[in-house]
This record gives C-alpha cells, sequence and structure tokens, in this order.
C-alpha cells in the first residue's frame, strides 16, 4: 500500500480550502438575512487565510509553483473586466 507523503496530504489540503472558499461565497450570495451574510463572510476570510497559508508552504517547499502572470495578460484582463463593469 502507497503512503501518503506530506506534499500528497498538502496538495489535498489546498484543493479542500479553494473548494471551501467557492462553497461559502455561493452561501454568501444567497444569504438573504445580513447577520448570516456576515457569519458567512467571515468563514470565507478564515478559510482564505488557511488556504494562503498552505500555498506559502507548499510554495516555500518547493511544491507548488504557479506560473508568473505576463504583464501583458494581466492588462489585457483588467481592461476586460473594467469594459465588463461599464456595461
Amino acid at each position: 500500500m502507497q503512503k501518503l507523503t506530506d506534499q500528497d496530504i498538502a496538495q489535498c489540503l489546498l484543493k479542500d480550502e479553494k473548494f471551501s472558499c467557492n462553497l461559502i461565497n455561493s452561501c454568501i450570495q444567497e444569504a438573504a438575512d445580513n447577520n448570516l451574510r456576515r457569519d458567512w463572510q467571515n468563514c470565507l476570510q478564515n478559510s482564505q487565510q488557511m488556504q494562503k497559508q498552505v500555498f506559502d508552504a507548499m510554495n516555500q517547499k518547493g511544491w507548488y509553483s504557479p506560473a508568473k502572470a505576463d504583464m501583458q495578460q494581466m492588462s489585457q484582463a483588467q481592461n476586460q473586466f473594467s469594459q465588463n463593469q461599464m456595461q
């Protein structure tokens, strides 16, 4: 039987935190009660902080190295976002 490595566990944690953030965000969007919405927002902030901690640990160990964004691609994405906001 194959054993899980620290890297395997960290990858699972990161994936789960990303999933949690998406799920909690949906809950925020659907919350009609302001108190409930605020509670979900606090949960989202906590989940985002945990995701960042896992990401930083993985990145430091060389287990997760996302590609650097190209400046031209970033400008195009910002322009597209700005145009969509104006519509």
